[in-house]
């Protein structure tokens, strides 16, 4: 018997049919239903014996299939180092017992192989030698295949206008500014010029604005500890503040600016909005996919390598950003 007709076999028992009936209509043994529903037995339910048991259930596995397969074809590519962070992600997020290793957070090897074993449609591939110059070429069918994905978000819904379509990136902006060229006097060997530090700290900033040109309150990430309220004297109304002990992005801030993007776009399932991100690691975790997902978010990424040269905020925003910063 199957661990379906064990389950619907449950089903009927606890709504009041007999274990004679239950077993013959299943052929399912008496005493094997009995054990099942006083719960003698450590998972009822399920029919796999032995001691060892699967950390995650049948379900959750296949939704990090599903979310893996899902990034391959949104430019993603997820590593074996990914999937295992993301199984860690989802016990966590589950509440599981598990014995992961929480200080890496990443379920281990031995668990990944498992995995890859009892989902034959995945696959740990060697990539092909390719030289530098071939892999970041701004080349058509990479180009091609970018917009065609584009399209098809687009096509999904005939609606869909500028206001819909949101570009979102991160840049680091140092504290301690850069100096321009300056006059000199001809031969001097170092030529110096006051500025507010020689060694500066990277504070991260996060735009989003879409197609109709209207942004969205941006997001600063500090370096430090814990966050200070009086850091964002003067900044623009309704602008986020975060800390990370680097200073950069992670999993746990991208979720929260998710967060604040819903609360101010106001997306939802009907009537979706498009968000164009680049493929940085924080952009693909379970929790973010998830999120994203059940509001109304279509996320796409930028092939790699090429964000410079089709990313807008890239283009327009940022570089002008800083050369006036500076």
């Amino acid at each position: 018997y199957s661990s379906e007709n064990l389950k619907k076999a449950l089903e009927d028992l606890r709504e009041g049919q007999s274990y004679h009936s239950v077993s013959k209509k299943y052929t399912i043994p008496r005493r094997t239903l009995q054990r099942h529903m006083k719960g003698t037995i450590r998972q009822p339910g399920c029919i796999k014996l032995g001691r060892f048991r699967p950390i995650l259930s049948d379900e959750m596995e296949t939704e990090i299939v599903h979310h893996a397969i899902e990034m391959q074809q949104r430019f993603y590519g997820l590593t074996p180092m990914d999937i295992r962070k993301l199984a860690f992600q989802l016990v966590e997020m589950k509440k599981l017992p598990h014995p992961f290793n929480s200080t890496k957070q990443m379920a281990g090897n031995k668990w990944l192989l498992g995995f890859i074993e009892r989902h034959p449609e995945l696959s740990v591939r060697e990539p092909e030698a390719t030289s530098m110059s071939r892999a970041v070429a701004f080349n058509r069918p990479q180009v091609s295949k970018f917009f065609n994905i584009l399209k098809n978000a687009l096509e999904k819904d005939l609606t869909m206008d500028g206001s819909r379509i949101w570009n979102m990136d991160e840049s680091g902006v140092t504290t301690a500014h850069k100096p321009g060229r300056i006059i000199a006097k001809k031969g001097t060997k170092q030529v110096g010029k006051i500025t507010s530090g020689e060694k500066g700290k990277n504070v991260t900033v996060i735009c989003a604005v879409n197609a109709h040109g209207s942004y969205l309150p941006p997001a600063m990430i500090y370096p430090r500890v814990r966050m200070n309220p009086q850091l964002l004297k003067g900044a623009p109304p309704g602008t986020l503040g975060f800390a990370t002990k680097s200073g950069w992005t992670d999993c746990e801030v991208f979720v929260k600016w998710l967060k604040h993007f819903t609360d101010v776009v106001k997306p939802t399932l009907e009537r979706k909005v498009i968000l164009l991100v680049d493929g940085h690691a924080s952009h693909k975790s379970l929790e973010a996919i998830t999120f994203a997902r059940d509001h109304g978010i279509d996320l796409i990424s930028f092939p790699p390598h090429f964000t410079h040269r089709i990313q807008p905020l890239d283009l327009t925003f940022f570089g002008p950003l800083k050369g006036y910063y500076r």
